[in-house]
């Protein structure tokens, strides 16, 4: 957890202008597509859809075939607006920032009627400069969205090569940095959102600027130094400063106090010593426990700005140590290897403003009840909330985090390059700070795909072509990416072998998907485990209620039009149908019949998996199924649905990762 102070309303004019005071800007928002006239109420945070759902204005997107005919939306470019009051003593603030947290993706931001930032990229933010163009009275601030695809092009276009883009008919989806998921997965449609879908507020700095710390951990035996640095972001101190005070606050008690004596020097330095004897541990190996952080900087009691964090005390590690089977991949936590129980996840909802925090939070409630230690955050979607990591840090939850590039990219344009390392620059400076940081990992199937899947066939990538693409990966995967992610662990790609071989059964994490996409029978879970499976599964349908929502009365029926439309993969239901008839015998005539069969199938899918991946230790270190959950109401390998209900194969897999956790080894075959 990091956060800056508020200031308090009401302190006097010069305690004011001496303060860090942040003002949410979520109010008086309105909308309009670009040159009309009719301005609508907007939610902010929020993107188009809602607002334009709310209004009347599309029918839901999640309702029958609806997804198809708001594909219009992206096409349109859409401005937002609104106005907000600054008084005289205001604008004597020395800095005066506007702070977008996210921006849905490509926008022009006005204030007061000046163009002051392009921007194009979703998963970071932006910070702006505003003093000189605000005034005394009301202000107004205007942000314009332009459509992905077109912006996308222009990206491609300048690349002069085209990428992969297996779930996107467009092609750009590489080229943009927006999640992936939104351009079409195979448990998602289509849906390309637009909008101020973080919070945005301004930023009033007087003569102390924000900063945060840099925090070494110097042990010696049980007990901790920790020595802690400034870094500011605007606003330090000058010279003749000397009536400012560091306090440093550890647990909610006052740990130092120090006079400022190197006015804006980044050399300065706070130090204090703490019992380091209470580590945190993943759960079910030990309590989790988090400490909380403080800094203030005051002048005559008076609190003009603060940074705080959470801290546990834990060495995690990723051994890829060759060893008499071939490459280990096994996580050790406090030098002690543990087999990882978990899933993968990806994101709650395709608005994710409507979402909010509750949602992630939510999910790590299931992941914890489920017995789990480790959430493998997937490349295809966005970055996770503070929430949800301060969420995994209370409940001993390993956080495996892929950075957002589920597609190739065009490694060495230099706009999307500058763009993707602030971008990733930006998370990893944030999500460290997590006791339940694992490991950060540059994509996702990026490198067996470029090997195995036919893509340089299917998209003309031969000679100097493929040479730039591969090239380009490497730089940037290889190099760029484990620089940026440095000294935090960090693989450049998962899986790092492939299923279908032997070798792929001996070396790194592996994605078997052999069941499912290769038409093999549960009994082949037993002779495709690796040395850490990081993603198997099978889908189910949610409950009947729960589609029932969504689709009409009349198409409640198996192989009606609607529930078709609501099955994303490309292998349509043919294995929920093939393992009903070799797994329970059966062939379900209802829809009531069939939804039930297909959820009793996932369970015995992952049940048996799961059993096979521990009877298989001390080789394979973990197992990861895919995927907890769903971001919109349909068939998936999800356990958990999107209204967030645990199917049958939730309490399966946490019978199984409770056995796991009973911490006896498990029997080996003769």
């Amino acid at each position: 957890m990091r956060r800056f102070s508020v200031g308090v309303g009401g302190l006097l004019h010069l305690a004011v202008l001496a303060q860090v005071e942040t003002r949410t800007l979520d109010q008086g928002w309105e909308f309009r597509m670009k040159g009309t006239g009719n301005w609508f109420a907007a939610d902010v945070p929020g993107v188009i859809h809602t607002d334009l759902i709310r209004h009347g204005l599309i029918p839901d997107p999640y309702v029958a075939f609806n997804a198809d005919s708001v594909k219009w939306v992206h096409e349109r470019n859409w401005t937002y607006r609104t106005a907000f009051h600054l008084s005289s003593a205001d604008l004597e603030a020395k800095d005066i920032d506007l702070v977008f947290e996210g921006l849905d993706t490509y926008a022009d931001i006005d204030v007061n009627g000046n163009w002051v930032m392009r921007t194009d990229n979703m998963f970071r933010s932006w910070e702006i400069g505003t003093k000189h163009l605000l005034r005394t009275g009301t202000n107004t601030v205007e942000v314009t969205f332009r459509d992905p695809v077109v912006e996308g092009q222009k990206v491609k276009d300048r690349y002069g090569v085209a990428l992969p883009a297996d779930s996107d008919p467009s092609g750009v989806a590489p080229f943009v940095r927006k999640a992936a998921y939104q351009f079409g997965w195979d448990f998602a449609p289509r849906m390309l959102t637009c909008g101020i879908w973080r919070p945005v507020h301004l930023r009033l700095s007087g003569e102390v600027g924000p900063f945060d710390m840099k925090v070494e951990e110097h042990w010696s035996g049980k007990e901790v130094d920790l020595e802690l640095r400034p870094r500011w972001k605007k606003g330090q101190p000058s010279s003749g400063d000397e009536g400012l005070e560091w306090v440093v606050w550890w647990d909610g008690e006052e740990a130092a106090r120090r006079r400022w004596s190197r006015p804006g020097s980044e050399n300065q330095t706070l130090s204090f010593r703490v019992d380091g004897s209470g580590r945190w541990w993943p759960k079910g190996s030990g309590p989790s426990i988090v400490h909380q952080l403080r800094v203030e900087v005051i002048r005559n009691g008076i609190v003009l700005c603060s940074w705080e964090r959470s801290i546990g005390f834990r060495k995690v590690e990723l051994d890829q140590a060759e060893d008499d089977r071939g490459k280990a991949f096994r996580f050790l936590v406090n030098e002690q290897p543990i087999f990882m129980r978990g899933c993968n996840l990806v994101p709650p909802d395709m608005f994710l403003p409507r979402a909010g925090d509750s949602a992630w939070v939510a999910l790590v409630k299931h992941m914890s009840d489920a017995h789990m230690n480790m959430v493998r955050v997937w490349s295809g979607g966005v970055y996770p909330p503070e929430a949800f990591f301060n969420a995994c840090d209370t409940a001993g939850i390993l956080v495996w985090q892929d950075l957002m590039f589920g597609n190739m990219v065009p490694g060495s344009d230099s706009a999307f390059l500058a763009t993707s390392l602030t971008e990733v620059a930006e998370h990893v400076d944030r999500i460290s700070e997590h006791p339940s940081l694992a490991l950060f990992c540059g994509n996702n199937e990026l490198d067996v795909a470029w090997y195995n899947w036919g893509w340089q066939d299917r998209y003309g990538l031969h000679g100097a072509d493929s040479s730039k693409v591969w090239d380009d990966h490497k730089s940037f995967f290889h190099e760029r990416l484990r620089l940026a992610t440095s000294p935090w662990t960090y693989t450049h790609t998962s899986p790092l072998s492939n299923w279908g071989n032997a070798e792929g059964l001996r070396n790194g994490d592996l994605h078997y998907w052999g069941v499912w996409h290769g038409d093999s029978t549960f009994a082949s879970f037993a002779g495709n485990v690796g040395r850490f499976v990081s993603e198997y599964g099978f889908q189910s349908y949610p409950d009947s209620s729960h589609l029932a929502r969504y689709i009409p009365p009349e198409q409640l029926h198996i192989g009606s039009p609607a529930l078709s439309y609501r099955q994303r993969s490309y292998r349509t239901d043919r294995p929920i149908w093939d393992a009903i008839r070799h797994e329970l015998g059966m062939v379900p005539t209802s829809l009531g019949g069939f939804i039930s069969a297909s959820q009793q199938v996932q369970a015995k899918a992952y049940e048996r998996a799961i059993t096979e991946h521990w009877k298989a230790w001390p080789a394979c270190m973990g197992t990861l199924l895919w995927q907890l959950n769903e971001p919109w109401p349909g068939p998936s390998w999800s356990i958990v649905d999107h209204r967030g209900s645990r199917k049958p194969a939730y309490f399966s897999v946490k019978e199984a990762y409770r056995t796991i956790l009973g911490g006896t080894a498990p029997q080996k075959a003769p």
